[in-house]
């Protein structure tokens, strides 16, 4: 991130903790009491911009929690009604989460986290065109920023964009293997609900997966070898 101060650095580097929400250090809370305030009363000094977008962004992130609870209670549901009574719940969490991550980017222009959540909120929403704006501006500020690139190979994916697809996980496979492996996973449960599409771009697709595969697993092998052969 440039052009940020140390503070404003250790704030937006910490807000990168997706599953612990944020907690703003000092200067956040009221003022002391006794503090000398007029007519004996206390105010709560005004929150910067940073601090409101760590603020709302946390905000978000508990959206997200609450959704992915809903989620799992889908998955476990004992009959159609409930499950789609659940995901219902989840997509109304993950629009509130939208709204919650578009305030933090309005105080923070630069808060890459927040988009990168933005894109995410979009793509469990099914808006995924929305959802690969969001990772774009995300990666404009952090080009090398990891999640964001996985993010957006998967909206990439369910956009059926094959060859952005294939861009992605090439990069992450160069920089980022556990990103490159959670993107195959994904682009294997892709095969698996597409199985049997007669589509020839759907079948070169899914080729070139079991291909990268693969590659993967010979590559992970020599890895492992160069290890043992070290010891």
């Amino acid at each position: 991130m440039t052009n940020l101060s140390i503070p404003r650095l250790i704030l937006i580097l910490t807000a990168l903790t997706l599953t612990t929400p944020l907690v703003h250090g000092a200067g956040s809370g009221s003022m002391p009491s006794g503090g000398g305030a007029t007519g004996g009363t206390s105010q709560a000094p005004r929150k910067t911009p940073q601090q409101m977008a760590v603020s709302s962004y946390n905000a978000g992130l508990n959206h997200k929690k609450r959704a992915q609870e809903y989620e799992a209670k889908a998955v476990t549901a004992k009959n159609d009604q409930d499950r789609a009574k659940q995901l219902a719940k989840a997509k109304s969490q993950y629009e509130d989460a939208v709204d919650d991550y578009r305030k933090a980017i309005g105080y923070d222009k630069t808060a890459y986290q927040a988009m990168n959540e933005l894109g995410y909120a979009y793509r469990k929403s099914g808006d995924y065109e929305n959802a690969v704006r969001a990772y774009n501006s995300a990666l404009l500020v952090k080009p090398d920023f990891a999640p964001a690139i996985e993010y957006r190979g998967e909206a990439y994916l369910a956009l059926s964009m094959f060859k952005d697809v294939k861009e992605a996980y090439l990069v992450l496979f160069g920089a980022d293997q556990d990103q490159a492996a959670t993107l195959m996973r994904a682009m294997e449960a892709w095969q698996v609900l597409h199985q049997g599409d007669p589509a020839p771009e759907v079948k070169a697709f899914s080729d070139w997966v079991v291909e990268r595969k693969a590659v993967a697993a010979n590559t992970q092998s020599l890895s492992m070898n160069n290890v043992h052969a070290w010891n």
